[in-house]
């Protein structure tokens, strides 16, 4: 198996010509899986990586990879703390302005838990939206030099291997 995919990401990187656009590929699909989007994150990755020109495929890919049912839970509670941690630093508090949904949401779950115990307030829909869009921002940005570099080097090897 291991064989397999080293085999797939070889042939790949070897018909993807840019690392640039592969590299921005993948970092897309990174931002987007860590951004609390789930009803709309395929149609929105394809969307964005159709009108950016980057390879659906990767982005697609990466979507998955990063998201997915072992990863959701994680990924929700460190965006929906990054949000929560900010907007208390400056001082806003946004749960007047939630949706109606999460209102009736929050009044559902405490019959049965107390969230303010856990989260010190109710559940705010902001915290999630602005901590998952930052918490998106602080890996998919910086992952991009990292992966062109490594992508460019592991480029330069297949090359190499090719030529000899």
């Amino acid at each position: 198996m291991k064989q397999y995919i080293r085999k797939k990401f070889e042939q790949l990187l070897l018909k993807e010509k840019s690392v640039s656009r592969l590299s921005a590929s993948f970092c897309l699909g990174t931002f987007i899986a860590l951004t609390p989007t789930i009803p709309l994150q395929t149609p929105l990755i394809m969307a964005l990586a159709w009108a950016c020109g980057l390879n659906i495929a990767v982005a697609v890919a990466a979507l998955y990879i990063v998201n997915n049912p072992i990863t959701i839970i994680p990924i929700y509670v460190a965006g929906y703390a990054i949000g929560s941690w900010v907007l208390n630093l400056i001082g806003f508090d946004l749960l007047p302005y939630n949706p109606w949904w999460i209102d009736k949401f929050n009044s559902f779950l405490s019959q049965y838990i107390d969230i303010s115990k856990y989260l010190g307030a109710d559940l705010c829909f902001w915290c999630l939206i602005l901590g998952g869009t930052l918490l998106g921002l602080i890996v998919s940005v910086p992952l991009y030099p990292l992966l062109k570099r490594m992508l460019a080097h592991l480029a330069e090897e297949l090359e190499k291997r090719k030529t000899t």
